[in-house]
């Protein structure tokens, strides 16, 4: 070791000096030095010390950067979880409106029809034919739905049974173009025939045909399912008169009729398990 140390002596005190002229340098401020070689070196190490000094800043401004990111990192991910709660509470919300707006439906088919034997059933879906307007049900044969039983929603008749499977079925609603209905109105007791007709189909309205020139219908009528009909049971509210118009013949005349119940908005319905006769 001292054989290395007196081999290497002259670089030794070189390199120390050079380590003590470079640590007075570094301190050196630019108005402290009072001869030519001190202000150059003040010129040259004075911006060293300025890079040095923005350099730490940098750093100290990214590392407060970074943790500025973290923090909006966790408030994002905190926003994005409540934000998803809120949808599950809104989904949760709607399905819960959706159920209370069905079973009040339900409540008021009964209340109106309450005499009557009836079974709650859902709609799954909707012939797309523009057509005709017929939906499907959730209950079929094995509940004891059979052809021709009366359906009824909200607001009063709804259509009739034409197709029964075992797990489902198929109704018309009587704005179908082929349905009839045997009605009368509940005021008078003016008889005559409910149908759908293409052209009202459209409108949501129903005709009603073979009424007598001599009835006493009105525009505000109800008209109800008639004590003639052999598949529905009397009393049941199918619509209001819009208007009554003279046919050609001069003695039968025509009324327009909107129906009771919202047929294009059909969640639910009930179906009256008892037919007054299938034939």
């Amino acid at each position: 070791m001292i054989e290395l140390l007196e081999r290497h002596r002259r670089i030794f005190l070189l390199t120390g000096i050079g380590i003590c002229i470079l640590a007075i340098v570094l301190t050196i401020s630019p108005t402290t030095g009072t001869n030519v070689f001190g202000r150059s070196l003040a010129y040259i190490v004075t911006p060293m010390q300025r890079g040095l000094s923005t350099g730490i800043a940098w750093v100290q401004g990214q590392f407060a950067v970074m943790g500025n990111n973290q923090q909006l990192l966790q408030s994002y991910q905190a926003l994005q979880e409540q934000h998803s709660n809120l949808l599950i509470e809104l989904y949760r919300l709607q399905l819960a409106g959706e159920e209370n707006a069905m079973l009040s439906a339900l409540l008021d088919i009964n209340q109106r029809y309450g005499h009557l034997p009836t079974m709650g059933a859902r709609v799954i879906g909707q012939n797309p034919n523009d057509w005709y307007h017929r939906f499907f049900l959730d209950r079929g044969t094995n509940d004891g739905i059979t052809h021709n039983m009366a359906v009824l929603a909200s607001g009063g008749l709804a259509g009739v049974i034409r197709q029964a499977h075992s797990d489902r079925s198929q109704f018309a609603s009587i704005i179908d173009s082929e349905t009839s209905v045997a009605v009368m109105t509940r005021r008078t007791g003016d008889i005559g025939v409910t149908s759908g007709n293409v052209r009202l189909m459209q409108q949501g309205l129903l005709r009603m045909d073979n009424i007598a020139a001599t009835a006493q219908i009105m525009p505000g009528d109800e008209i109800v399912t008639g004590t003639h009909s052999v598949i529905f049971p009397p009393g049941i509210l199918v619509g209001t008169v819009e208007s009554v118009h003279p046919n050609p013949d001069g003695h039968t005349r025509h009324a327009i009729i909107r129906p009771a119940a919202n047929i294009n908005n059909i969640e639910v319905v009930s179906i009256v398990t008892k037919v007054v006769d299938d034939q």
